[in-house]
């Protein structure tokens, strides 16, 4: 319950629409196809786990046709070779043994091609910065050229998520601009008043949620304040405080979050320099 919770807010919503927006444009009709769109923002705004929510509302099916996945979330790495991004393909629809028989070339088309096969309507690329920047730009070529191909089959539409100097690399080709390339801004609550407020329901929201028998009083101001200075506003490192501390509530039997746990979960988890007493936290100790 902790690890997977999921709460919608506003940053969350709008997340949520880019995908839904990209995959199927009107409710109730049919899929986008060949298109490609984005959703752009800091790591740890949350991002990564509305991609994951996304797909898990259209997993895989089989019907008279065989396999079926509609909506396949793939993850980029840092350097991925064609050969890998291949990879990724099969293991994540089902064909992890794949044979390679025909060379690299045969491989890596026969993994592309295994899309049109499982009838997938919608890829989401995560961390797709990572397949056009720090590279050479042969290799980032080549990675673009891989996406291009799968847009070029005008049997499904792409999302690349990622940070926003991805639009510096789309903008300075045709290729995707070209395609009805549209994005979005991802970004984190503010310090201003209103956002404060949301940000404050939203960690009611994540209270009510966790495991505890009574609230822990995550959207008092104390707390929420501390929070939001903590994680600049973005649900991931929040979240990378939230989920230690009711652990180690549960460890304890404790009925809900105290503060000591909230104080122990962010005491190892501070930026180098961060001298700001989280919580009461003793800065000398951390």
């Amino acid at each position: 319950m902790i690890d997977n919770l999921i709460v919608k807010y506003k940053v969350f919503n709008t997340a949520f629409q880019q995908i839904a927006s990209n995959h199927m444009p009107v409710a109730g009709g049919t899929h986008a196809r060949g298109t490609v769109g984005a959703m752009l923002g800091e790591s740890r705004a949350g991002k990564s786990a509305v991609c994951a929510f996304y797909a898990a509302m259209h997993p895989p099916t089989y019907d008279d046709e065989g396999e079926v996945f509609s909506v396949v979330h793939m993850t980029a790495s840092l350097r991925m070779t064609p050969v890998e991004f291949a990879h990724e393909i099969n293991r994540l629809t089902a064909a992890r043994h794949m044979p390679t028989r025909g060379g690299i070339g045969a491989y890596v088309d026969n993994a592309i091609l295994r899309l049109l096969r499982v009838r997938t309507e919608l890829l989401i690329i995560d961390d797709a910065q990572y397949l056009f920047f720090d590279r050479t730009d042969k290799t980032a070529t080549d990675m673009f050229k891989l996406v291009k191909r799968i847009a070029d089959f005008n049997a499904l539409s792409i999302v690349l998520v990622g940070e926003e100097k991805i639009n510096d690399y789309v903008y300075s080709i045709d290729a995707f601009a070209n395609r009805g390339y549209n994005w979005v801004p991802i970004k984190p609550l503010t310090a201003g008043r209103k956002d404060m407020e949301k940000f404050g329901k939203l960690l009611g929201s994540i209270d009510r949620r966790l495991p505890f028998a009574n609230l822990s009083g995550l959207e008092d101001s104390y707390i929420a304040e501390h929070l939001y200075r903590f994680s600049g506003g973005m649900i991931g490192r929040v979240m990378n405080v939230i989920r230690p501390a009711a652990f180690e509530a549960l460890n304890d039997g404790s009925s809900h979050v105290m503060l000591e746990h909230l104080r122990t979960a962010v005491s190892t988890r501070m930026r180098k320099g961060d001298t700001f007493s989280y919580f009461g936290i003793d800065r000398d100790a951390a």
